[in-house]
């Protein structure tokens, strides 16, 4: 993900105000990153057709038509990225639709809705769905976040994510001119949680993993010497200490790999957990990191797995 996207950004939109909001935001990436924007509402269609089913795609169809209309409607005589903006009706869910489209294009946006904890444990969503399985970038905005440039960005770099986000957050930071927060969550196990000073692994570990994080840091910041920016490192639960004092004028970045979106729940994926709970915009990491950037980050997985495997003896 760089300052021009020229693979364009896909939006899926289904008539609700919160697809819509999605669609604001998406439009305001499309300008900042001089892209092109295509709109998606999809419809479901049974795997069998019975006759007396013909009324019900009818309707599911003309619903997709109706969802796309309004989005055209809210953008008006708006041109996101100068360019004339596609409009796609098709079939199919939306999460499967924007996946697919993920490997095309930069990024796919979708809105998410408030739904209770106890809904999103039961029913998921387009957006949790999406996450896990594109191949791409992905962004999910959630009902009242901002469609704006943000107030903060905040990266959370993590030992089990497979791309670095941190390249993105830079990218973004820039383009937006706002300040990026860079956070590396260390696990605090029992002895260094109550007595941090009797735990020398611990605090190896905390010496190791700023350095290395400084160094990540320092690469992209050389890049981009207009971000400001802050590191910190803390200790406990990632998904708490991400979410921490995170308003809807925020936007989290994070890395993230593919999985079926049930698993990502039964293993309590951190991203997973992160993009339905945010007040804010998140947007999860997918694509592969660059050459130059992949051999310093192997070598610091390397690291942490042998630290890990000593605070385990």
């Amino acid at each position: 993900m760089n300052s021009t996207w020229y693979r364009g950004i896909a939006v899926g939109v289904d008539g609700s105000e919160e697809s819509l909001a999605a669609l604001d935001w998406a439009a305001h990436a499309t300008d900042l990153h001089g892209a092109r924007l295509t709109v998606v509402a999809t419809y479901p269609v049974p795997a069998t057709l019975a006759p007396w089913d013909g009324d019900l795609a009818s309707s599911a169809q003309e619903g997709a038509r109706c969802a796309a209309q309004a989005a055209r409607a809210r953008l008006g005589q708006q041109r996101p990225g100068d360019r004339d903006v596609e409009m796609i009706v098709q079939p199919g869910s939306a999460a499967h639709a924007l996946s697919q489209r993920s490997t095309t294009c930069d990024l796919v946006v979708v809105g998410r809705r408030g739904l209770s904890t106890l809904d999103r444990a039961l029913l998921g969503s387009t957006s949790s769905a999406l996450a896990a399985s594109a191949p791409g970038a992905v962004a999910v905005v959630p009902a009242g976040a901002t469609t704006g440039n943000p107030s903060r960005i905040r990266v959370r770099v993590g030992r089990d994510d497979g791309p670095d986000p941190l390249g993105a957050a830079f990218a973004e930071a820039a383009v937006r001119g706002c300040p990026l927060e860079v956070l590396h969550v260390t696990s605090s196990g029992p002895t260094s949680s109550v007595l941090p000073h009797m735990d020398p692994v611990g605090g190896t570990w905390r010496a190791v993993a700023a350095a290395d994080l400084a160094d990540q840091v320092a690469r992209w910041a050389e890049q981009y010497p207009q971000v400001t920016y802050t590191m910190a490192i803390r200790h406990g639960d990632p998904v708490s200490m991400v979410l921490h004092e995170l308003t809807p004028d925020d936007l989290v970045i994070v890395g993230g790999r593919r999985h079926p979106p049930t698993l990502g729940r039964v293993l309590h994926s951190v991203p997973d957990a992160v993009l339905r709970a945010a007040p804010c915009p998140v947007v999860m990491v997918h694509a592969p990191a660059s050459g130059h950037l992949m051999t310093s980050r192997r070598a610091s997985l390397a690291t942490w797995k042998v630290l890990d495997g000593f605070s385990k003896c």
